[in-house]
């Protein structure tokens, strides 16, 4: 199902062998690189996008937003026609790498209609490769056992590929010899891991058995990574899910952010029109639009060792309530650092550690109109205390904020500026690092983008020892819906049972039998196409 494909032209299906190739592009749709192709099993007649992602989406900084990475299905004599790089990778043959092992971490099914996730380890030595090893257990757990995306786990695969690194960790400044080359970007900061040797990462991924979306995982304790053609993170036991939840879903969704602050805000998860989103479908009662002001916020990184850190900022007064978004790193314990309002110590919430840590004002406020000071200052003298940013707002009074509550809630970019509405406060893991949750926009759009890759029939097949069984195999989901029917010789399919996964012909006069499967979830409530399907077979 993954690669099958049939398109009509002029009333006749004029198919051919399919062949997948992964590129690099400008927005302006030039090709810069081919990174690798392989024959896949369907059959096209044009060619397909199936991925159109920017290549990397980093943390608050715009990074190769102008070049996307692509997945394309062309036709057999097209591809023939494509002039590749020497260095391109055939994916259809395996490239040897001495002393790498894969392993299938988690199997719900045949790859060819399941969604691959690979995990690919960088700084991993060979005497570390049962630490590789667990790590994926560990956030393949995390992510599918807990809430996150444990829901859609029988439509995914999870492969896991060890290569060996001839130093462990990765590059921080100074160059570590590491399979993939990933480092750290700026130097020393807690903020993107960015990808060194994609030849190598490319090479390592065409390992697994098959791979939709490639995980890197860096041997480093503290947050860091990135999002776009790779998920990047780290095996960080305090951050390194909380990063990949976020990456992933910009992957699955093909989303921008809902954070402010960034620079790609677009898909399901983002409108431009806060009076006419295209989520209505999931606001109940009447619609709210909830004007949020953005009155001062820095992508800071700075080390308070270096002394206080300072905001300024014009609050409107009344009508409205303050807030306050604190990220930091090294923030071990309440006493590291202290924040004040008007001079004054303010208590904060959230998970004090020396990784990157995430932080609300305790108890939200107004404030009278006119001028107003933040100050964040060091109280504890270890030298590793950073302000990674901070974020002022004014809501306004009426706004809710209740987890799952749908509206439209105003969403600011890198300049300051309203950039879009996003559909609900903080619930979502793409608006705030800590929550394991999506919003219900996101997690539909993730289903109706599964569900354009993933067919509900795996397979149909008849077995007659001594009466004639249809067995139906299907993705282990909950919400299926089966519903059977059998024909005789010129008559009319009839309904004959619903729910059994098989089905047993007691009837010789039956010709042939038909299986309808419906998903049907809360999760959804603009079902497609995709969520039925139907499948005949003849005995």
């Amino acid at each position: 199902m993954k690669y099958f494909f049939l398109s009509l032209i002029f009333g006749v299906y004029v198919l051919q062998a399919a062949v997948l190739i992964k590129q690099r592009v400008t927005n302006s749709g030039e090709v810069l690189s081919i990174e690798g192709y392989k024959k896949v099993d369907g059959l096209v007649n044009e060619r397909i996008i199936l991925k159109n992602i920017t290549e990397h989406i980093g943390e608050r900084s715009p990074t190769n937003l102008d070049i996307y990475y692509q997945e394309i299905l062309v036709s057999d004599d097209e591809f023939k026609k494509i002039k590749l790089n020497a260095s391109t990778l055939d994916l259809s043959i395996p490239q040897a790498w001495r002393n790498s092992e894969v392993r299938t971490v988690v199997n719900q099914g045949p790859t060819a209609n399941r969604i691959d996730l690979t995990f690919v380890g960088d700084g991993y030595t060979l005497a570390e490769k049962e630490k590789f090893f667990d790590d994926v257990e560990r956030m393949t757990q995390d992510m599918f056992e807990g809430q996150t995306f444990a829901s859609y786990l029988p439509l995914f695969n999870v492969h896991a590929v060890f290569v060996p690194s001839q130093e462990s960790g990765i590059t921080d400044g100074v160059r570590k010899n590491t399979a993939l080359g990933l480092y750290r970007d700026p130097v020393g900061s807690k903020r993107a891991i960015m990808p060194g040797n994609t030849g190598a990462i490319e090479r390592a991924i065409a390992l697994a058995p098959d791979s939709d979306y490639p995980i890197l995982i860096a041997n480093d304790d503290y947050y860091g990574g990135l999002g776009g053609r790779y998920a990047i993170s780290t095996r960080s036991v305090e951050s390194g899910t909380v990063v990949l939840r976020h990456e992933l879903g910009h992957n699955f969704g093909n989303v921008g952010e809902e954070y402010d602050g960034g620079y790609v805000y677009s898909g399901a998860n983002a409108t431009s029109s806060g009076a006419n989103p295209s989520w209505r479908h999931w606001i109940q009662g009447s619609h709210e639009v909830y004007e949020t002001k953005f009155l001062a916020g820095e992508y800071v990184w700075k080390n308070l060792s270096q002394g206080s850190y300072k905001s300024q900022f014009n609050f409107p007064g009344a009508g409205y309530i303050f807030d306050l978004i604190i990220s930091s790193v090294g923030w071990a314990t309440e006493n590291d650092v202290e924040v004040k309002l008007d001079g004054a110590v303010k208590a904060i919430t959230g998970k004090y550690t020396q990784d990157r840590s995430f932080f609300k004002f305790k108890n939200p406020e107004s404030l009278s109109a006119g001028a107003h000071s933040l100050e964040f200052k060091e109280q504890i003298k270890d030298g590793d205390n950073v302000l990674a940013f901070a974020m002022i707002y004014a809501h306004p009074q009426n706004i809710n904020m209740s987890q799952g509550h749908v509206a439209a809630y105003a969403t600011f970019d890198a300049n300051g500026s309203k950039r879009a509405y996003r559909p609900t406060f903080d619930t979502c893991l793409m608006r705030d690092m800590k929550s394991v949750n999506f919003c219900s926009v996101d997690q539909e759009n993730m289903w109706i983008r599964f569900f354009n890759v993933v067919g509900l029939i795996d397979k149909l097949s008849v077995q007659n020892q001594g009466v004639k069984t249809v067995f139906l195999e299907t993705p282990n989901l909950n919400h299926l819906e089966v519903q059977w029917y059998t024909k005789k010789s010129g008559e009319d399919y009839k309904l004959v049972s619903h729910q059994e996964k098989n089905l047993e012909i007691l009837d010789p006069t039956i010709r042939s039998v038909k299986v309808i499967v419906e998903f049907k979830t809360p999760e959804v409530r603009k079902p497609g196409v995709q969520f039925r399907a139907q499948k005949e077979i003849n005995l």
